[in-house]
This record gives structure tokens, C-alpha cells and sequence, in this order.
């Protein structure tokens, strides 16, 4: 990669990039191709498409495709103690998916990598990130689903979380292995 500075102006080069200028002037680069980053999960699960997961027109179901994302957030959960010692203690995990992608988008594939992670901690709630990646058909973009995970009593209130279980999902964040 090529970098010039101008007094105010950033001018940068990529190998397979065209250049287009901003309203204020400044040079941007433009991908004629998308860049997919590598990002580290805790969970990582591979999976065989099985015919009895596909529609007739040969696509991924989209309750595979929910059931792949609720396995993984159920496995990332069995990663936190804490988190279900309270459960023990009368309280319960509420989990809801947020803008569910067509499966569809995953094109036929032979296979997927499942991964799950914390992304985002509140303290009532957090968010479980997981991507499902396909393998082995012609699409090769993953598609992520974000399930909110939280605490409720018996009326079905929200309970804080606390600090015990926030450092405990910082801890096996930092622990995650796997690559995605």
C-alpha cells in the first residue's frame, strides 16, 4: 500500500482500488472487492449439510440457519458458570434474535463453521455475536445473527447482571481461540 499526505489531504493507493474524491475534496479509495477480516470466537462448531436441512430449491432452511445460531448461543452459555450458578438460583435466561438474515444468503453449501462471541455487554443484557460461515457451494459470504441474552425473574423482569458475570464474559473473550 502507497500513502502520499498532502497539507490536509490523504492520498492512498491500494493494489486493486480506483480512486474517487469526497465532497470535501479528499482522495477515498474504492474496493472493487469486499475484504472479509478474521476475527477470534469462543465457540467454533463445524457442521455437514444434511439434504433434510435444505428446501426444495437446494438452500439452507432458515431454521437450520436458527438452529444452527441457537446451538452455538447455547454452547457460549455452557462457557459461563456464573452466569449459571445464578441461573440455579431461580432466575432465567431469556434469548432473543435480533434481524434474522435469510438463509437463503448462504447459497448450497456442503458445509458451515458456526461461531459464537460476546460483542456487547449492558448491564441487563449482552449480545451474543455468531457468524455461519458456508463452505463447499458457490457462495462463500458469511452470514452473522446477534442474540441479546439476559437475566429475568420469576415475573419476567430483567435482573442486572453484576459484575461477576461481566468479568467472566471478559475473561473468555480474551480466552477465545477460535478464528472466523
Amino acid at each position: 500500500m502507497q500513502s502520499t499526505k498532502g497539507a490536509s489531504q490523504h492520498r492512498y493507493q491500494f493494489p486493486s482500488g480506483t480512486h474517487k474524491t469526497s465532497r470535501s475534496g479528499a482522495d477515498i479509495a474504492v474496493w472493487s472487492a469486499s475484504v472479509s477480516l478474521m476475527s477470534r470466537w469462543l465457540v467454533s462448531a463445524d457442521h455437514t449439510v444434511d439434504s433434510d436441512e435444505l428446501g426444495s430449491d437446494g438452500l439452507v432452511r432458515d431454521t437450520t440457519l436458527l438452529g444452527w445460531a441457537e446451538a452455538a448461543v447455547e454452547s457460549y452459555l455452557d462457557e459461563c458458570p456464573r452466569l449459571q450458578q445464578r441461573v440455579a438460583a431461580g432466575l432465567r435466561l431469556a434469548r432473543t434474535f435480533r434481524r434474522l438474515p435469510s438463509a437463503a444468503l448462504l447459497g448450497r453449501p456442503t458445509g458451515v463453521l458456526v461461531t459464537a462471541s460476546a460483542t456487547e455487554f449492558r448491564p441487563a443484557d449482552f449480545t451474543v455475536s455468531v457468524r455461519v460461515r458456508p463452505g463447499g457451494g458457490e457462495v462463500e459470504t458469511p452470514v452473522n445473527l446477534a442474540c441479546v441474552v439476559r437475566l429475568e425473574d420469576a415475573a419476567g423482569q430483567a435482573v442486572e447482571l453484576g459484575t461477576e458475570v461481566r468479568d467472566e464474559l471478559i475473561a473468555l473473550e480474551h480466552s477465545a481461540a477460535h478464528f472466523s
